[in-house]
């Protein structure tokens, strides 16, 4: 069976995805956070960036009791696995993504990264 990989972005109406300042704003409603949420449910897995960890601090859990219900059903565990791609380790260790609902969490570090943050991350790579 192949993959199959779902792309989320979005973006203002004028091509924006932040002020000015790069601070985040409020592009989606609450139907795109239905649409996304069930997206998670229906996933293994949900891989995000180290800039999006840094700038938008995400769980990526399944928020839905319906949804986690289902995924447990299906004999899921209640969320997917939760992957950041972080080079050099600079994922801070309160992230939401790594203490946030229960499930395997996986930061893929560089060789180049600074060892003892590794440690700390229990980074792959």
């Amino acid at each position: 069976m192949r993959p199959v990989v779902h792309v989320n972005v979005a973006m203002s109406a004028d091509g924006k995805l932040s002020t000015r300042e790069r601070r985040q704003v409020r592009i989606s409603g609450p139907a795109d956070f239905a649409r996304v949420d069930r997206i998670k449910a229906e996933s293994d897995a949900v891989m995000v960036g180290i800039g999006t960890v840094l700038a938008d601090d995400p769980s990526l859990t399944v928020k839905s009791p319906d949804l986690q219900a289902m995924r447990i059903a299906r004999g899921m565990p209640r969320h997917p696995a939760r992957i950041v791609v972080d080079s050099t380790a600079r994922t801070p260790p309160d992230a939401s993504i790594l203490h946030k609902g229960e499930g395997e969490r996986i930061i893929a570090c560089s060789e180049r990264a600074d060892p003892k943050k590794k440690a700390v991350l229990g980074c792959s790579g």
